[in-house]
């Protein structure tokens, strides 16, 4: 019987990363908005909004401007980085082209609006890289903007918003139109590799959280680093060393040359279905417990974990390609 060797690229692996007594998972938001360009409370009282309610890290990303961050640190505990950021806002018609750009070193510069959406989205991606910083594609459903024959031929970009949890981001597919995981899933099987992000993109922080309000703490990021600094951060997320989650939390993801595991961390009486997911959005196995795991056959081109909580919560591990 010949044998068939498969090498496993680790996006994700525990093995990848410093031993696992000096790394953590970090929580975290790549996406908000204050009053300096359309959100409804200052930075300093976003900050806190963040911190009192347990993330280790936010990015603020007004629109086109850098908001600056130095002046809130007497205000942050030990436990907690602000990280400067922007959203680079663009228009094609109702279209809406919009990358956020994480961490920037340098001021970045205005992008050039394309004759397509991915010159546009290029242009984007190439002026964050420019200065130093990590891109992310926002929202691609919002307006049902951005399509995977736009996103296909991209490069220098691994984050989009897999969920913008706000109303009109339209995650989900209804209506014959595609939801965000099923975009996700139609780039990871041409083998690109694109990285799920959960974010708030939150502008609404005063009054009722109303669900027609973009209001913070509906998805977040949790990031395994070592330290937690804004270069830590910014390159295991431009990595893909993250899960995505809207309220399922894990207490490890585990990737080795066979397989591909989990961890969940249990709360209360709530149950969890975990989806190991390949090619074309293909359910690979489906398991109930806390200490779900697949088994690579090797003739897989890329394997991702979903995690269902009976309480309606998720969690998304990101992809593991595999080449034989």
């Amino acid at each position: 019987m010949k044998k068939t060797w498969i090498t496993v690229i680790l996006l994700i692996s525990a093995a990848s990363w410093a031993p696992a007594q000096t790394v953590r998972w970090v929580k975290g938001n790549t996406h908000a908005h204050t009053r300096n360009s359309d959100g409804n409370e200052t930075p300093r009282r976003v900050m806190r909004w963040y911190q009192d309610y347990g993330y280790n890290f936010l990015v603020i990303t007004d629109h086109d401007m850098m908001t600056e961050t130095a002046s809130l640190d007497s205000d942050k505990n030990d436990d907690f980085i602000l990280i400067p950021g922007l959203e680079i806002t663009r228009s094609m018609d109702k279209l809406r082209v919009h990358v956020n750009a994480l961490n920037p070193k340098r001021p970045v510069a205005a992008s050039v609006v394309g004759q397509t959406v991915a010159q546009t989205l290029q242009n984007s991606i190439d002026a964050a890289r420019t200065a130093g910083a990590i891109p992310q594609i926002n929202h691609p459903n919002w307006r049902w903007s951005l399509t995977a024959e736009d996103l296909k031929g991209l490069s220098g970009v691994h984050l989009f918003e897999l969920l913008n949890i706000n109303r009109d981001s339209n995650n989900f597919a209804a209506g014959g139109q595609p939801g965000t995981e099923e975009l996700w899933d139609a780039l990871l099987s041409q083998g690109l590799a694109f990285y799920g992000v959960a974010s708030d993109d939150a502008h609404d922080y005063l009054g009722d959280f109303f669900p027609d309000k973009a209001y913070p703490g509906k998805g977040w990021v949790l990031v395994r680093v070592s330290e937690l600094t804004p270069e830590a951060v910014c390159a295991a997320l431009d990595k893909g060393d993250f899960y995505a989650s809207t309220g399922v939390e894990l207490a490890d993801v585990s990737v080795t040359k066979n397989s591909y595991s989990l961890a969940i961390k249990s709360l209360g009486d709530t149950a969890y279905t975990t989806l190991f997911i390949g090619k074309e959005g293909k359910v690979l196995k489906k398991e109930f417990g806390l200490n779900p795991s697949y088994s690579f056959a090797g003739d897989e081109l890329y394997v991702r974990a979903k995690v269902i909580s009976s309480a309606g919560e998720m969690a998304f591990c990101q992809p593991v390609f595999i080449k034989k």
